[in-house]
């Protein structure tokens, strides 16, 4: 800390801990919206419900948005709603909401494997315009700026994609010579700030170097539809129903309670959910981008002993906040990221009691980039490592990741060429193998969260500006 601020320490090449502070609902830091009640839904009897609860849904997906991109809620009355199928809210602007947790309850109520309620659809790129190639021969982690050969049809406030390629030359520096392929690119969103000569900034700092010996990068316009300003509030779900699939010990992990799919500035907050048995692979999707998942709980899982692992926190997209939540399990990855993202994502207080300690945190696999642990507890392993040849080639799970003031039994913190993974503050065992950056273990440090501090500075340096 400088000045009541945070103070960054890079390396040779400029690499530092990114900012975090753009993961949530508005870009980090914005209030929730309160949407009106446009439908009331009864209380529910002992009959399927789902037509009933998707009815109201679509009544109020029929309304006109209002100025800040609200439609309405739905309001479920106290009681169990059973729930023989899926909902889905498919429309922007639209909110499910119930009358407290453990009032308001949404009930699996067949045993066949699915996730209860759904948000968005599938969407993809469109590339708008000429796609312009980068020419710095590095940019580092956590730079905001990045030269262009021409900014031909870029203007300030233009939402882009850096895309950077994955490349069999990169695939080889990493050591993951015939477990990875390149047929994958790392996507990352951002809107430019500033425009000056070549010069470009964006608003969201890059979580994975650009590295012209390795790949070719490129900035562009785009068309990525998706919907906005929906949630889910105040309720429960319950998927104990959904383990009497006779498949159940192949399948469990996809008994989800809910995912997002192609959905942005949206939100779950004060909801419960029990008895499911993982997140569907897909809980904050690949394509969703600025949710907000506060005062959560996922509890007791059903889970069986099959070798599969399931996670309770799922986090993929980019800028997604899971923040004052709660797991109890017996064998779950408890707070985890799949592969192929570029950040920023973030867990923060967070904890998990897990009965079987073996169990973990931690990215599960294929490069999960850009990702902050901060202020977790867990009664198991924290592991920012390479998980090899494990899976279907897992390999490198966790880059430019951050566990900061976490409180695990034990944490392995692994340094990958090309990037690095950090640990600062964190208490329990630092096991053997850990070769990435540790400061102060088995000490916390100041400030209490790393995210909350870097949202405090942000807006400092915001408000300065004006």
């Amino acid at each position: 800390m400088k000045g009541g601020r945070l103070a960054y320490g890079q390396d040779a090449q400029g690499n530092r801990i990114p900012d975090y502070s753009a993961a949530g609902y508005g870009g980090g830091g914005v209030a929730l919206p309160k949407a009106p009640v446009k439908v009331t839904v009864p209380a529910p009897g002992q009959a399927d419900e789902t037509a009933t609860v998707q009815a109201a849904i679509d009544k109020v997906a029929a309304l006109p948005q209002d100025g800040t991109g609200i439609r309405g809620a739905v309001q479920l009355a106290a009681g169990r709603y059973h729930i023989a199928g899926q909902l889905h809210l498919s429309a922007s602007g639209v909110v499910l909401r119930g009358a407290g947790t453990g009032s308001t309850v949404l009930v699996a109520d067949r045993p066949s494997v699915r996730t209860l309620v759904t948000f968005g659809e599938k969407s993809r790129y469109a590339t708008v315009g000429t796609a312009h190639n980068v020419t710095d021969e590095y940019v580092p982690v956590g730079s905001t700026t990045l030269t262009l050969g021409n900014t031909t049809g870029l203007n300030v406030g233009d939402e882009v994609v850096v895309e950077r390629p994955t490349t069999q030359a990169w695939i080889d520096a990493l050591g993951m010579t015939g477990a990875w392929s390149p047929n994958w690119s790392l996507r990352s969103e951002r809107k430019i700030t500033a425009i000056h000569g070549g010069k470009v900034t964006f608003d969201v700092p890059l979580t994975t170097a650009l590295e012209k010996q390795y790949t070719q990068a490129t900035v562009y316009r785009y068309a990525f539809p998706r919907i906005d300003h929906v949630g889910m509030e105040d309720l429960s779900l319950d998927g104990q129903a959904m383990s009497g699939d006779p498949d159940y010990a192949k399948s469990f992990y996809n008994a989800a309670p809910w995912e997002f799919n192609a959905v942005q500035d949206s939100w779950i907050t004060n909801v419960v959910w029990h008895h499911f048995g993982g997140t569907g692979q897909t809980f904050l999707g690949p394509q969703s981008r600025r949710i907000s998942v506060l005062h959560t709980q996922a509890l007791d899982f059903n889970t069986t002993d099959s070798s599969a692992r399931s996670e309770a926190y799922l986090l993929q997209g980019q800028q997604n906040l899971v923040q004052d939540c709660a797991v109890t399990a017996a064998k779950i990855h408890a707070f985890s990221t799949y592969g192929r993202q570029s950040g920023p994502n973030v867990f923060s207080r967070c904890k998990a009691t897990l009965v079987d300690k073996t169990y973990d945190a931690g990215g599960h696999e294929r490069w999960g980039s850009g990702t902050l642990y901060d202020d977790v507890t867990l009664d198991g392993s924290l592991l920012l490592v390479n998980n090899g040849s494990r899976g279907s080639g897992h390999g490198w799970s966790d880059a430019n990741s951050t566990a900061y003031n976490c409180a695990p039994q034990q944490y392995m913190v692994q340094e990958p060429p090309t990037a690095h993974n950090w640990a600062i503050g964190c208490t329990g065992t630092l096991m053997k193998g850990s070769d990435g950056q540790v400061q102060s273990n088995g000490k916390h440090v100041m400030p209490d969260s790393l995210y909350d501090q870097q949202l405090h500075d942000r807006r400092v340096t915001e408000s300065a500006r004006r």
